[in-house]
């Protein structure tokens, strides 16, 4: 074999190589974000500067509801409706949902940013498709802390209770902003339960 066919096939072999090196770390970073079937994932764990920097990218729609059993509810939060308008404004510290309702009242209710955070991530099964890269996963983050809130929320906050935002999503193995459709605000403990929800227009 003369000096440039030796060349020829010493190159190949380079080129052979350099290509699957190349396809073996595509499939490894694609795969860096597969799901598994039956997979489940339940715990409390420290808010991360990932997961917060994902939740302050999170837009909430304008439009919010009261849930279902508002006739349990005082009467003048029975007054204010159950469909509202949220604007949420946020710091490092917490973020301060103000609800706009009839008669053009306002009422306003502050999750202070807490160090924790409870993480649910579930293959839900029932038939759904794994197109290769593993089964879509529901997924749930939720935040809480000591309930806060003004106006007509104030009958229902105070000692003992708690406020619970839960944002809901679906996605595969990596979980980021877009993978999360919706929010639910829940004030619950000894004075009463209320239960606010909307759309996060931020999803993909």
């Amino acid at each position: 074999m003369n000096s440039r066919n030796r060349y020829r096939h010493c190159l190949i072999g380079v080129v052979a190589a350099l290509a699957t090196l190349w396809l073996t770390a595509d499939a490894a970073l694609a795969c860096a974000c597969c799901s598994n079937r039956a997979a489940r994932h339940v715990g409390i764990e420290a808010l991360s500067e990932h997961q917060r920097g994902e939740i302050e990218q999170m837009i909430f729609a304008e439009d919010a509801f009261v849930a279902d059993g508002a006739a349990d509810h005082p009467i003048d939060i029975q007054d204010f409706g159950s469909a509202l308008q949220v604007a949420v404004t946020r710091t490092r510290t917490e973020m301060m949902f103000v609800f706009s309702g009839g008669s053009g009242r306002t009422a306003a209710l502050t999750l202070a940013i807490p160090d924790t955070i409870s993480i649910f991530e579930v293959d839900p099964r029932g038939g759904t498709e794994d197109t290769g890269l593993g089964p879509v996963l529901y997924k749930e983050w939720q935040l809480t802390a000591d309930a806060s809130g003004t106006g007509l929320f104030e009958p229902l906050v105070g000692t003992g209770q708690k406020l619970t935002l839960v944002l809901h999503g679906r996605g595969r193995g990596c979980t980021d902003a877009t993978h999360f459709t919706d929010w639910t605000l829940l004030i619950h403990g000894p004075a009463g339960n209320f239960t606010l929800y909307g759309a996060l227009s931020s999803a993909r």
